[in-house]
This record gives structure tokens, C-alpha cells and sequence, in this order.
């Protein structure tokens, strides 16, 4: 035992020798461009680790390394990246030289782990602090919008805050969609949300799976890696920055003016035999009472009325006039819709960032504080965040580092949600086609609330009725331990800690909700959650080189835990509006204690993983690199565990000796390729909905009976996506570089969630459910136009073409093993067929709906369609003259009579008979083509950038003009194209007749052709003018640098589409549009 013990005491005794061999060693210097100037942030990084700096605004930087036989990495955008071993050498100048398409810079690539871009062999794209940081943004995937290949990002929403979605390469579920796995500093997070745009470095889209191995069961649809702004040593250098946003709400509907909604919604309910609307209290009825109060009468609500010699004065006060077409008579009205005070013209976004970094050879921190503030364009709706980010590093010993860091955020966030049912698009819905003739005030001066119910109508008088606070703390710690083992070995420990707590309190006052009636339930909802997470992982890596053959390993294990936490509770019944807190209910009284109720829930779910990545390279001409990892994940039960591969090779064709020749003209010219597998627990399923649920039943005699909600279902095995790719990369006289790449996705044993018949008595069982398959074609094009001391002219652009098909579904005993969709007329063989929903064989998201073929215009239209029928009709089928003559009484009760003004539609079949099976096809929901085009110009300190981004071949439903035109919620108002409606004295128009209540009457505003629009598109995402002062300028007044900027973000679409935004997708029902916004900005660097 004592001889063992001796032993081991002398080898940890050499190991210690050995470590304290390895002298850190300080290097310092100058990096200058060809032109002789100094480069200004350019990083300067220890070759194979992460430990880095950025030179200062003279050029100049201070790194210090962990031995004198390091090599140092000197990279920046648009320059060749040069690695230098240190030799011994204390002061090391560079001057670098132009590579304008940057086919050098560092990648990560996962887990610390960077390459240079020339010896990369999976599909990964890096994004730079340069254009993260650029405009202003509340959530940080917007800034990436067209900027790399193979990604869709889409914004749905102008709500503050919101989060746009992101699919990489069709994603990996049978409808097209998939979240990414995001990782921030080594750490898994459920999105990005509240992190500052300001203090990232980079991110990195990893796409395929030989790039995505290695974080295994997770990452099938992708992987977006953020890295964080890191300390560097030098002087401590202060960069502030601030920009004030105006933002412009898109609305591409234009709605009748109050004398077109009298005359055309007069004429539709008149038409549709509404006739007792035309004389009743309401906003085209002229059954109003100017003198009652509208906030306690109906009749005082909207002001429609008839000229009398009693209410004339009205005239001299604003009010309106117009002859009525119903009865010849005068109609005087008030001008004034709810959206006039309920949604802002202009709101305004604050960004304010402030940032210190600096250090030496010891230490290194950065320190970044954000200020983020958007008031949305509802009155009850704005954003507000605060960031703090802090990273340091330091050099405990010889041979061991500490890193550290803390990020911390609070949101506070207002959404229209919050406050009615239906949410944003409700809101805007009701807001702009509110009927015109509303009352703003009564005739003592008070503000009319609402109208039909206290949702509708003037929310800057309403909210005072209303406290609502939702607020988000997130706080991240993370501390590792880097050991330097040997020269070539080293190992790293890290801890990270995720917490993430929000807090909702709502809180009704006695408020109206409807003229009249007053709620004075005051309900009070408050609902507190949390969710921690725990990442424990440790790695070591061993990275060498032996003559021309140059090799890293990597191996580790991980260990990650999420818990989370909820409480709600709900209560009514408080005394006064001045008590929103749930202890103020009086508790003892037997009414009031059925009105409170608590809910508490708490989950937990975990994870272990092994994972590993080797990489090999000779002579930076055969590159190979392969990864893989081994995942256990506690929702699944029987199938706990599963392996992912990934391995990808490249060859840099241009360093052969028989490429020679062409060295002058093609700088590069690469073949990669990769293979392998990702997995997907993310299904809706809870950590323990695979196991089987139980609920309880209703109170039958005063007793509960348990039941079992959800089936178990043991046996549910990963998800996997199987992935290949293959890419070629050139560069030409070292300014236009070309790539294009090809890829393939399959993934098999796809989750979901399948639902049982009611008369089962169980909901749903959770199952692996068939497969798809996604593939695509990605161009990328970047070239330096011109570029000397004064003048740098860039452009850029890519496009993606991908299509995805259901390869297999369970069997079912369906055709096609289809679930859901429609049969339709085949006009190919005369047969039906199935399309629509999930089909094996089909794609998702095709479209399809009625054709309308042409307008009965006049009597001799209705001969022309004598025998046309049609029985979609809610009221009954629609015949032409000469078939109505054939109905027996009872059938024309039942019918209705073909009218001038109604819409014809097409007969596949020819069967002279419109049903359910006489669909025509679209196009599909989901574009074809995505991607961007960029272009810069810098002259000087003068600088003009802009970034669009565009998808392609494909539609989507206009619901909102759909339900505007139809008028299926009669009173509210209409758009301006139901102004080119059929009329007696309007035959040519585009438009079917306007009916009040269209779907229940004639249906000639079915889903049909004139419904679905082209949403291909362009967007001006970013076009920013900028100067910066010169350095001579800049040093006279004791500052770095200082710019001055304007940005224009979402200035506009080039689209056929009307939708408030193309983005929109599947179905635009009217929501939230997303701005345009100017933005005027100041940066400093001190």
C-alpha cells in the first residue's frame, strides 16, 4: 500500500514539474493594414483555444499565452487570417493583407472548439458582431434575416419583444416547422429572449448533421451557437452607443370613410333582408339618441341619425351629412373610430448600450449594461428590458484559468392578450374596422368606453380599468476551470446555472362591459414560475501536430437538469378597486371562497451525455473530422438512450501542386461533404406524459373519481434525422467567392401527438409517427467590387431551393395513410382525390380552394348560367332559372334563385353542379425559395450598407379581406375594394355582390382564388447611412472613434401580396404588422 502510495505522490509530484514548465509567455504589438493604417478590432487569438483579444484603436494589442511555442491567430473581417508561432518572440507586428471575402476568419464549432473557415468541413455559417449589433432590435434573430443560407427566418408579428421564428433547411417535423437547439456560451437555452444584441460576438448556425453531432438528441432542427463579447488586455476601452426609433404601422387595408360604410353597409343589410338594422340604434341604423349616454344606453353609443330640425345644431359641431339610399332621406353623423385613440401614429424605441473591456496578462473582464424600451401601437402595449452581461477571466496559476460569467435581464412586457381575448389580431381587427360613426364623448364631455362589449371600443379610456404586470428575470452563471496539462493537453471544467422566474398579476376594477351593465366581480389573477437549469460538463483536448499532419481530440461527458415551478391562484370579489391583492378577499364568507381557487404544478426532466470529436488534417489539404454522442433523456422510458454520429470531409483542391497555374486567378476551391444523425425529444409530451396520465373526474354527489387522461406509451424512441451534404466552395482573384451546396434530410420515427375518439374516454397518446424528408439547393455569391485606401464597394446574396414530401405515415387503413385533409375532383382522371393534411407521398402546406370563373352581371348572364347549381350555401343551394323552374315548392323554400351580382364559380368536373369536390390548386404555404442580397459602400468615413431578404413561390390566404368583404360580423366596416363590388350601377365590377352575413346567405366570399395571393417577396430589412468622424478628430476631443448613423429597418415589401406582411404565411387573419422604423444613432468609443 505504501509503495503504491509513493508512486502515485511522484507522478502527481512530475505532473506538477511538467505543468510548471509550461512559462505563460506576454506578446504585444501592431496589426496594420496593406495600406500602413492601424486595424482597429481585430482579434488576435492563442491558436486551438478561446483565450483572445481585439487590438485597441491604435492597432495595437497584448496577449498572453500559455507558452512560448504557441501560435497566434491574427484575423478580421475582410483579411487573410495569419498564424504565427510565437518562437520565442515577445513582440510580433502584422500587417495583414486584404481577403475581402473572408474565407479565414475563426468558426466555432462547438464546446470552445474554433477553425479557421479554410480548414472547416460541415456546414456552418457565422454571423459577426458587426451587423448583430447593427440597427436596433428587441430580439437578436431579427438582425439575421437573409443573411445566411438555408435559413427562414420570419417575423409574424410587430408585437415588442416578440420573437420571430426560425427554420433551418425545412426544419424537421411533417408541417415544415422546428426549433433549433440554441446554446450561449456552452450553456442550452429555451430561445433567446432578452438577450442583448450589443453583447455578442458572433453567432454560428450549425446546419448539418456532421456540424450538429455533437449535441446529439437535440439538434435535428439545427443549432444556433451565441458566443458572448469577451475582455481583452490593454487599456480599458468604453463603447457607448444609443439609437431613437420612430415606428410607422404597415396597414395596406384601407377602410371606408364613415359616408361609403353608411352607403354600402345600408345597401347590404337591405339587400340581405336586414332591413330592421336600418332604423335601429346602431352604427348604420338611425335609431340613435344624440342626448342619451352612451356608457348607459346603446342608444347613445354611435351617432347615425335623421336630419331633424331638433338635431341640426349637430351640423355646426363636426357632424356630417349624406342622402341615405335606402330611403332618399338626409343622414347627418359623427366621423370617429376607436383606432383614433386606441392605437398610437408613431411609437417610439429607445436603445441604450454601454460596454467596458480591457485587462493584462492576469485578468481580462468585459462589462456590457443595455437599456431597451418600445412603446407597441396599441395604447396597452409596450416593452421594456434591462441587461447586464459581465465576463472575466483570470490566470489563478501557470497552468490553470478561472472564467466567469453573469448575464442578468429584466423584461417587463404589455400585451394586448393580456387584456382581450383573441389577442393582437382581434385587437387590430377591431380597432381599424370599428364602424366610423362612433361617439368619442357624450354630451357633458365624458369618453364613450365601448360599444358592443367593453373589448370594442376606446381603450385609452378603458384601461384605467384594467392593472396588469407581467415581468421576466432570466440570470445565467457560468464559472469553468481551463487546467494546462501539457503543451498539447488540456482540460476543462464548466458549472452553468440558468434561472428563469416571470411573474403575471392581473387585476380587474369594476369596469363597463357593455353600455349599461358595470362587472364589479374585480377578478384577481397571479400566476409565478420558475425554471432552473443545471449544466455540468468537462472535456479534455489534445491537439498536436508531427510534420505536415496536424490533429485535435476532444472528448467530454455532460450532465444537464431542468426544474420548473408554477403557482396561480385566482380570486373575486374585493371590496374596493383599490384592493388587487388576493389576501384583501374576505375569506370567510362561504360565496366568496368558491371564488378563489390555486393551482401549483412542478416538473423535472434530465439529461447525461458523452461526446466526443476528433479532427485531422494534412497539409490543410485533406481535412477530416468525425463527432459523436451519446445521449440519455428521462422523458422517454424504454428507449432511453441513443447514439448520433456525424463525419465530414473537405479537400482543398487549390493547394494541389497541379492547381499551380491557376494560383494567380483562383484563390480557393474546395469539395466538403458530411453525413450523420441528429435526434428530437422536443415533443409537446410533459417529462412524464409517456408514462401515462391521471386526472380527475367532475363532482358527481359530492365525490372525485380518478381516470386515466393519457394512454403510456413505453416504447417511444428518439426521433432521428439523417442528414447529407455536399458543397463546393471557390474564390476567384481572391474578390468573388461562389458556393453552392446540396442537401439531404430524412427523419424517420417523427413525434407526435395522435388523438383518440371521445367515446374513448382517454385524450391523447403520444407515438412515433411516420417520416419526411427535406431537400434544398443553397447558392451563396460574395464579391469585393472595388476596394483601395479610400474606397470599399462589397456585395453579396444568397438563395435556398427546398421542397420537402411525407415518406411514410402509420398505417390506418386511409388512402395514402393520410390524416386530415380533402377529396377534390382529379381533372387529370375524373376521379376524387385526396389532398391536403399529411399524406405519404405529398408535401405539406398545398393549397387549394374555389376558382371563380365570372359575375352574373346581367339578365342575359342569368340565361348564360341557366343550369348552373350550386350547394355549398349555408342557406341552401343556389340554382340557375332554368333549373328553379323544375323545384317543387318545398325545394325552392329550401333554395335560392341565381341573382344578377352572384359569383360563378369553376366545374371541374363538368358535372354543372358546385360541391365541396370542386377545388383547384393554389400553390403551397410554404415558399419554395428563400435567401438575401446585401451591398456596402465605404468612402472614407462615409458608409451606405443595405440588407434585403426575399422568399419565393408561394401564397396565402387573405382571411381579413375575406372576412371584410363578406361582412361576417355585419356592423363592422369594410375595406375599399368592397367599394368595387356588383351593383345595378356598377356590372364591371371585380367583386361578387356585398351581402351582410355572406356565409350565411349566398357564399360568394368562399375560400376561393380571389382570397389566395401571390406572397413571394423583397424586403428593405436594413439600409443604414453612416459617418465616422476622422481618428485626427476623434483624438482632439479625447475619444477612439465616433459615428453617426440613420437606419431605415422594414422600409418596405416589393410583393403582389396586400397581407399587412407577406411574412405571415399560411393565413393572414389581420394581426399585429410589423413597422417601419427610422432609427437615429450615436456610437462612442472612449
Amino acid at each position: 500500500m505504501m509503495k503504491q502510495l509513493i508512486t502515485t505522490l511522484t507522478l502527481i509530484f512530475m505532473l506538477c514539474l511538467r505543468m510548471s514548465a509550461q512559462e505563460p509567455v506576454t506578446v504585444s504589438g501592431t496589426v496594420s493594414d496593406s495600406y500602413g493604417e492601424p486595424m482597429v478590432g481585430a482579434t488576435v487569438i492563442e491558436k486551438g483555444t478561446t483565450n483572445g483579444v481585439t487590438t485597441g484603436a491604435d492597432g495595437s494589442y497584448r496577449i498572453t499565452l500559455k507558452n512560448d511555442r504557441s501560435t497566434v491567430v491574427f484575423s478580421s473581417l475582410s483579411y487573410i487570417t495569419q498564424e504565427i508561432p510565437v518562437n520565442g518572440q515577445t513582440i510580433i507586428d502584422v500587417t495583414m493583407k486584404d481577403d475581402a471575402l473572408s474565407l479565414n476568419e475563426v468558426i466555432v464549432t462547438g464546446y470552445g472548439q474554433t477553425v479557421s473557415k479554410d480548414k472547416l468541413t460541415a456546414a456552418i455559417s457565422k454571423v459577426s458582431n458587426d451587423e448583430i449589433s447593427r440597427g436596433s432590435h428587441g430580439n437578436v434573430l431579427k438582425t439575421l434575416q437573409g443573411s445566411v443560407t438555408g435559413v427562414r427566418i420570419s417575423t409574424t408579428t410587430g408585437q415588442p419583444g416578440s420573437q420571430p421564428s426560425i427554420v433551418i433547411r425545412g426544419g424537421a417535423a411533417l408541417d415544415g416547422s422546428g426549433t433549433p437547439l440554441y446554446i450561449v456560451d456552452g450553456m442550452q437555452k429555451p430561445d433567446l429572449a432578452a438577450l442583448n444584441p450589443n453583447d455578442i460576438e458572433s453567432i454560428e448556425i450549425l446546419k448539418d448533421a456532421a456540424a450538429t453531432a455533437l449535441y446529439g438528441a437535440k439538434a435535428n432542427s439545427g443549432v444556433v451557437m451565441v458566443t458572448t463579447r469577451q475582455g481583452h488586455e490593454g487599456k480599458t476601452e468604453i463603447n457607448f452607443k444609443a439609437n431613437i426609433g420612430l415606428n410607422y404601422l404597415r396597414n395596406t387595408s384601407e377602410f371606408l370613410s364613415a359616408d361609403d360604410y353608411l352607403y354600402y353597409m345600408r345597401l347590404a343589410a337591405y339587400r340581405s333582408g336586414n332591413t330592421s338594422a336600418l332604423s335601429s340604434p346602431g352604427p348604420y341604423g338611425t335609431g340613435n339618441i344624440y342626448t342619451a349616454n352612451g356608457n348607459e344606453s346603446p342608444e347613445g353609443v354611435y351617432s347615425t341619425m335623421f336630419l331633424t330640425d331638433e338635431n341640426r345644431f349637430l351640423l355646426s359641431q363636426g357632424y356630417k351629412s349624406m342622402i341615405d339610399p335606402i330611403t332618399g332621406k338626409t343622414i347627418i353623423y359623427d366621423e370617429f373610430k376607436s383606432s383614433d385613440v386606441s392605437v398610437r401614429d408613431v411609437a417610439i424605441t429607445q436603445d441604450y448600450n454601454i460596454s467596458a473591456s480591457g485587462g493584462n496578462e492576469k485578468a481580462k473582464y468585459y462589462v456590457g449594461l443595455g437599456y431597451y424600451n418600445e412603446k407597441g401601437f396599441p395604447v396597452i402595449s409596450d416593452y421594456e428590458r434591462f441587461s447586464f452581461t459581465g465576463n472575466s477571466q483570470y490566470k489563478i496559476t501557470r497552468w490553470l484559468n478561472s472564467r466567469t460569467s453573469v448575464t442578468f435581464s429584466r423584461a417587463d412586457d404589455s400585451k394586448v392578450s393580456d387584456y382581450i381575448s383573441g389577442g393582437e389580431k382581434n385587437f387590430f381587427g377591431i380597432m381599424y374596422s370599428a364602424p366610423p360613426t362612433m361617439r368619442q364623448y357624450n354630451l357633458d364631455g365624458e369618453p364613450i368606453i365601448c360599444t358592443t362589449n367593453w373589448e370594442n371600443g376606446n381603450w385609452a379610456a378603458a384601461s384605467d380599468f384594467f392593472y396588469r404586470r407581467h415581468t421576466n428575470y432570466r440570470l445565467t452563471l457560468t464559472q469553468g476551470l481551463d487546467f494546462n496539462i501539457t503543451e498539447h493537453l488540456t482540460f476543462k471544467v464548466n458549472g452553468m446555472w440558468y434561472l428563469n422566474m416571470t411573474e403575471t398579476e392581473k387585476a380587474n376594477k369594476k369596469y363597463l362591459s357593455k353600455p349599461g351593465s358595470w362587472n364589479s366581480d374585480r377578478g384577481v389573477t397571479n400566476n409565478y414560475a420558475r425554471r432552473l437549469d443545471q449544466t455540468y460538463n468537462a472535456m479534455a483536448n489534445y491537439e498536436n501536430s508531427w510534420g505536415n499532419h496536424n490533429f485535435n481530440i476532444v472528448a467530454g461527458f455532460e450532465y444537464w437538469d431542468s426544474f420548473t415551478y408554477g403557482l396561480s391562484a385566482y380570486g373575486q370579489g374585493a371590496d374596493s378597486d383599490d384592493f388587487i391583492s388576493l389576501g384583501y378577499f374576505d375569506k370567510t364568507e362561504d360565496a366568496n371562497i368558491a371564488k378563489i381557487s390555486m393551482n401549483s404544478t412542478h416538473t423535472r426532466q434530465r439529461s447525461m451525455s458523452f461526446f466526443g470529436n476528433a479532427m485531422y488534417d494534412f497539409k490543410g489539404k485533406y481535412l477530416f473530422s468525425f463527432s459523436a454522442r451519446y445521449d440519455g433523456y428521462s422523458k422517454l422510458v424504454n428507449n432511453k438512450w441513443g447514439f448520433f454520429p456525424g463525419v465530414s470531409a473537405a479537400w482543398n483542391i487549390h493547394k494541389e501542386p497541379f492547381m499551380a497555374g491557376s494560383a494567380r486567378w483562383l484563390t480557393g476551391l474546395k469539395l466538403r461533404a458530411g453525413f450523420g444523425q441528429n435526434g428530437n425529444v422536443n415533443i409537446v409530451a410533459g417529462p412524464y406524459d409517456l408514462q401515462g396520465d391521471y386526472g380527475k373526474t367532475g363532482n358527481y354527489a359530492g365525490e372525485y373519481g380518478i381516470l386515466i387522461d393519457d394512454l403510456p406509451y413505453p416504447d417511444l424512441r428518439w426521433e432521428k434525422t439523417t442528414s447529407t451534404d455536399v458543397a463546393v466552395e471557390a474564390v476567384f482573384w481572391d474578390r468573388l467567392s461562389v458556393s453552392i451546396g446540396f442537401y439531404n434530410k430524412y427523419t424517420s420515427d417523427l413525434l407526435a401527438s395522435v388523438p383518440f375518439p371521445s367515446s374513448s374516454g382517454v385524450g391523447n397518446q403520444y407515438t412515433n409517427n411516420g417520416s419526411v424528408r427535406n431537400r434544398g439547393i443553397e447558392f451563396e455569391i460574395d464579391a469585393t467590387i472595388f476596394k483601395n485606401k479610400d474606397w470599399n464597394i462589397r456585395i453579396g446574396g444568397n438563395a435556398t431551393y427546398m421542397r420537402s414530401k411525407i415518406i411514410s405515415l402509420p398505417y390506418n387503413g386511409n388512402e395514402n395513410n393520410r390524416q386530415g385533409g380533402s377529396q377534390v375532383y382529379n381533372p387529370v382522371t375524373g376521379e376524387l382525390m385526396w389532398v391536403g393534411g399529411y399524406q405519404e407521398g405529398q408535401e405539406y402546406g398545398v393549397a387549394y380552394g374555389f376558382q371563380m370563373m365570372d359575375i352574373v352581371r346581367s339578365d342575359e348572364d342569368l340565361q348564360k348560367y341557366a343550369w348552373y347549381k350550386d350547394v355549398t350555401p349555408a342557406k341552401g343551394a343556389i340554382y340557375g332559372p332554368a333549373i328553379w323552374e323544375t323545384l317543387t315548392a318545398e325545394e325552392q323554400k329550401n333554395g335560392q334563385l341565381l341573382q344578377p351580382g352572384d359569383a360563378i364559380f369553376y366545374d371541374v368536373n363538368g358535372d354543372q353542379v358546385i360541391d365541396q369536390y370542386d377545388l383547384v390548386y393554389m400553390g403551397n404555404t410554404v415558399p419554395r425559395w428563400i435567401g438575401g442580397l446585401n451591398f456596402s459602400v465605404d468612402w472614407k468615413g462615409l458608409s451606405l450598407y443595405a440588407k434585403f431578404d426575399y422568399a419565393a413561390d408561394y401564397v396565402a390566404v387573405n382571411s381579413r379581406k375575406r372576412w371584410y368583404m363578406g361582412l361576417f360580423q355585419g356592423t363592422f366596416n369594410t375595406i375599399k375594394e368592397s367599394k368595387d363590388t356588383w351593383s345595378v350601377e356598377h356590372p364591371d365590377a371585380t367583386y361578387p355582390i356585398l351581402m351582410y352575413a355572406d356565409n350565411q346567405n349566398r357564399n360568394n366570399y368562399r375560400l376561393s382564388n380571389i382570397f389566395y395571393e401571390n406572397s413571394s417577396y423583397l424586403c428593405a430589412r436594413d439600409i443604414t447611412l453612416s459617418y465616422s468622424l476622422p481618428q485626427k478628430w476623434c483624438k482632439a476631443i479625447k475619444m477612439q472613434n465616433l459615428t453617426f448613423s440613420v437606419t431605415g429597418q422594414n422600409l418596405f415589401y416589393i410583393t403582389p401580396s396586400t397581407l399587412y406582411s407577406p411574412e405571415y404565411g399560411a393565413d393572414d387573419e389581420g394581426g399585429y404588422g410589423i413597422p417601419r422604423t427610422v432609427l437615429f444613432g450615436i456610437k462612442a468609443t472612449f
